[in-house]
This record gives structure tokens, C-alpha cells and sequence, in this order.
């Protein structure tokens, strides 16, 4: 069977601080109990505890991080949120924010993974892993467009999607596969020389980018140095890297940019070759030995394409040929759809596989395009504004956290979509605020009513509660002024 996509996202959170969330929630409902229980799964704090990237001044980091996640869920941003002193949730100014996303010493990566591997760990912990299916790395990458000349390490780079260079980056990310859920456990962030090697910008446009020394011993350091690494480099790091920290797969999905000899002799060198390569094979000039000869694969269609044979199941014409990539032998399945007179190919390295096989295990591929648009829809992927490369990398990271706990409460509450999930958990969010805000209006008016009339408000509330239809008749109120189903706390 082909494995589709599963993952839908759901998040809720209203905090001040973590171990007070069930406080801060204004209403007993399925939605927040739900979304508040995933997030306390993550632990975050003990993440950053464990790895010592919780050594800031100021404000509770995880707190910190949690908040920066459901900003990304209403849709608003840092400084938005600022105006309206975060609708009285968080006692704390932007500016706490913004220094943490600049953070040269904070480890993004390592939270990442951490968040990823914890996320196995609540899977097996439930009894909720997929046995039969397998497990998959998925690499592809996406242009982040900007619109400015200040951010640090910008470039043009090609967007193929559009046909054309544009002002940005290239953002490479690693996906995990689990046979059910996708989410992604790293990234990096690059950029193109050019012919000229000179960004394809001017002396002056170059000039006007934000800049800032680093030093070697802060992770932001190598994160900086990825901007001009070879992206097939790095795929074999963050393979490597991923593997390492327990996160294990089996097979590694890429499109054709990414299938080249040299990145697939690297990945199968990782973990004493357990790593197989599934990818498409792009249809050019590049040449692959069969015995003493070496064929493009032109010429392999030519004299092998009356060999080929039809499969029912995916109703195509196909056949196989064996063929030596650089140092590695490799599999190549040619393919023809339909009336399609053209072939496409997949390669893979697991020379016993089956075309059908093959041909399932790659569509699970395209789960990192619908990962690669939910975040760019619903969570603003690549929309941050700040000039400093660091924080170009924390927000990135933060979205695909998020991404993360909401796939999450997706595998365990089967929700179904996730445009009409996203709007219902922004509505819950919304209401949650106005009720605050309701709140503290009244508040403010048995103050004023305190002040003219002489009255201590704080006794007069003890002796109204002290009568039970005082109690009721306050109960009946706050429920009719709430805009949800029940009141929590109040």
C-alpha cells in the first residue's frame, strides 16, 4: 500500500508559566485539556535542563519558547502581541523574546532532535508505533523569500517553483518518517554563490547586510558556517547526526536534486550501510557503468524498453537495470505512465527490492512537500523578519517545533483536517483572550464602584460568598458571560 500523509497538526496553550497552565486556562474543555497534556508530554524544560541550554537570565525559557508556539497559532507576531501586553497572559516584554531568539549560545539544534526523539518516546510509551510500515528520512529543501538587503548571509538564490532567482535563502530540511506521522528533526539554512561567486549582489547590497562577530566555542558559529556548506554535504551530516541520537530509519527519500554518487555513498557509509536510498533519478547526461560500458540513461531506455513489463496495481509499464553508481550498485526501476511517452526513473540502493516496493516507499516522499506548505500556511514558516542570521534559525526551528506538537495531538485525537482544526484551535485562542479581557474590565469596574462608594472590595466579595445564593447567582453570571461552555478557575 502507498503510505499518505497523517499528520495534522493541532496545538492550545495559554501560559504564564509551565507548571501552572491548568491556572491560566480559562475553560474545561476537550480541546485544551487535550493540547495541554502534549505539551507537558514534551517536557521542554527538561530538555533545555538536560542539555544546559536552559542558563539564562531573566525569564523561564521554556516558558519562553512555549509562548513564542502559540503566538505562531494565533498568527501574530512578537511585536504585535507587544502592543497588547500579551492580553495580560505574560508578565514580560518583547524585548525578552527577541534576545532569546538572537542567542548566540542557545543549542537550536540539539533542541530539535531532542524534541523529535521524545516524540518516539510518547509514541512507544502509548503503544501507538507503526510495526508494519517503514521508517523513512526525507530530505528536500524550500526558498525563504525576503524582501529586504539587511538580513545577515542573505543571497539570491534559484527558486524553481517560480523560474527565477529571488532575494532569500534556502532552507534544507530533514523529515522523519514513521510510518504514520511526519516531523522534522533538523535543518540548516544555505545560500548561492553565484558565477561570480559574490552572492549574485552588489558590493553595495552586500555592504547593507546586518552583521555580528561570533565565537567558535557558541553553536550559532557552525550554523553560520552551513550557509556556504554544500547542501549534499550536509544531508549526510544531518543523516549521521539524526541516527546518532537514536532517531533510526531505514530508508532515505530524495528527489533528484539530491541523488548524486557522492551523497549516496555517504549515506549508505552511516550506520554500517543499514541506510538504503530511495530517490528519483534525473533524466540526464550523467553516465552509470554496466560491466566494461557506461550508459546514460537514454540509452538504457533504448536498449532495454522491450523488456519492460506492465504492473496492474499502479497501471504503468516498467523495467529494471542494474547499474553502478560511482563506487555503489544501485537498483534504477524506469517507469511509464499510461499513454505517457516519456520515462521517469527511481533509483534505490537495495538491490533485492521489488518495483512495487520501490514505488510505494518513494511516494512517501511527498509527505515533506505537505509538512513544507502546513507550516508555510498555518504556522508563517520563513516570515520573520529579523535581520540576525540566529534568528532567522530560532524561528525556523520554532515553527517546525510546533509543527511537531501539534502532529502530535493529531496521531492521538484522529483529527481530520487541518485548515478546519487550525481555525477552531485560532477561535479557542481568541475567545480565551476576550474572556480575559472581559474579566479585567470587570475587575476594574468593582474597583471604580469601590472607590465611590467607600467599600473594601476584597471583604465585601467574603461576605457576598458567604451565602449560597449569592455563590449561585455570581455562578449563573460568569456563565452567561463566558463564551465558551464551562468555566475553569474563576
Amino acid at each position: 500500500m502507498i503510505h499518505k500523509q497523517l499528520n495534522i497538526p493541532y496545538m492550545f496553550a495559554k501560559l504564564n508559566k509551565i507548571g501552572e497552565l491548568t491556572k491560566i486556562l480559562s475553560v474545561k474543555s476537550e480541546t485544551s485539556d487535550a493540547i495541554m497534556h502534549f505539551m507537558r508530554c514534551f517536557g521542554i524544560g527538561r530538555i533545555l535542563s538536560k542539555h544546559s541550554l536552559d542558563k539564562m537570565r531573566g525569564r523561564d525559557m521554556a516558558e519562553q519558547i512555549l509562548a513564542m508556539m502559540v503566538f505562531r497559532i494565533l498568527g501574530e507576531t512578537i511585536g504585535s502581541l507587544s502592543l497588547t501586553k500579551f492580553h495580560g497572559v505574560l508578565e514580560v516584554g518583547k524585548n525578552c523574546f527577541y534576545r532569546l531568539l538572537a542567542r548566540s549560545e542557545m543549542n537550536w539544534q540539539i533542541l530539535q532532535l531532542s524534541m523529535a526523539r521524545r516524540f518516539q518516546s510518547i509514541v512507544r510509551k502509548e503503544n501507538a508505533e507503526e510495526t508494519e510500515a517503514p521508517k523513512c528520512y526525507i530530505v528536500d529543501d524550500t526558498t525563504v523569500t525576503k524582501t529586504g538587503l539587511h538580513f545577515e548571509g542573505l543571497s539570491r538564490v534559484f527558486d524553481h517553483v517560480l523560474g527565477k532567482c529571488v532575494l532569500g535563502y534556502k532552507l534544507l530540511l530533514l523529515a522523519f518518517f514513521d510510518g504514520r506521522s511526519t516531523y522534522t528533526v533538523d535543518l540548516s539554512m544555505h545560500r548561492e554563490a553565484g558565477k561570480k561567486e559574490d552572492f549574485s549582489l552588489s558590493k553595495k547590497e552586500r555592504s547593507m547586510q546586518f552583521h555580528k562577530e561570533r565565537s567558535e566555542s557558541n553553536p550559532d558559529y557552525e550554523r553560520f558556517k552551513e550557509l556556504d556548506a554544500k547542501k549534499n554535504d550536509n544531508v549526510a551530516k544531518m543523516i549521521e547526526r539524526a541516527y546518532k541520537f537514536g532517531i533510526c530509519a531505514a530508508y532515505a527519500l530524495m528527489d533528484t536534486w539530491f541523488v548524486k554518487p557522492q551523497l549516496v555513498c555517504a549515506i549508505r557509509k552511516i550506520a554500517g550501510g543499514a541506510i538504503h536510498v530511495v530517490g528519483r533519478l534525473a533524466m540526464g547526461k550523467d553516465k552509470y557503468a554496466v560491466g566494461s560500458r557506461r550508459y546514460n540513461v537514454h540509452e538504457l531506455i533504448s536498449l532495454h524498453e522491450r523488456e519492460a513489463v506492465v504492473c496492474r496495481k499502479y497501471k504503468c509499464m516498467y523495467f529494471e537495470q542494474r547499474v553502478m553508481m560511482g563506487d555503489t550498485c544501485v537498483k534504477i526501476f524506469f517507469i511509464r505512465v499510461g499513454r505517457n511517452k516519456n520515462w521517469d526513473a527511481i533509483v534505490t540502493t537495495d538491490t533485492h527490492m521489488k518495483f512495487v516496493e520501490a514505488f510505494e516507499i518513494y511516494q512517501i516522499r511527498w509527505n515533506i512537500e505537505v509538512l513544507i506548505k502546513e507550516c508555510r500556511q498555518y504556522l508563517g514558516l520563513g516570515s520573520y523578519q529579523g535581520t540576525d542570521f540566529d534568528e532567522q534559525i530560532a524561528d525556523c526551528t520554532l515553527c517546525l517545533m510546533t509543527h511537531m506538537v501539534l502532529t502530535l495531538g493529531q496521531r492521538f485525537n484522529q483529527y481530520e483536517a487541518l485548515g478546519e482544526l487550525f481555525r477552531e484551535t485560532r477561535r479557542e485562542l481568541f475567545e480565551l483572550t476576550q474572556w480575559r479581557r472581559t474579566l479585567e474590565i470587570i475587575k476594574n469596574l468593582l474597583n471604580v464602584l469601590a472607590v465611590k462608594l467607600c467599600i473594601n472590595v476584597a471583604d465585601t466579595m467574603e461576605n457576598l460568598m458567604e451565602g449560597t445564593q449569592t455563590v449561585d447567582e455570581l455562578e449563573a453570571i460568569l456563565l452567561a458571560l463566558s463564551p465558551l461552555d464551562a468555566v475553569a478557575d474563576y
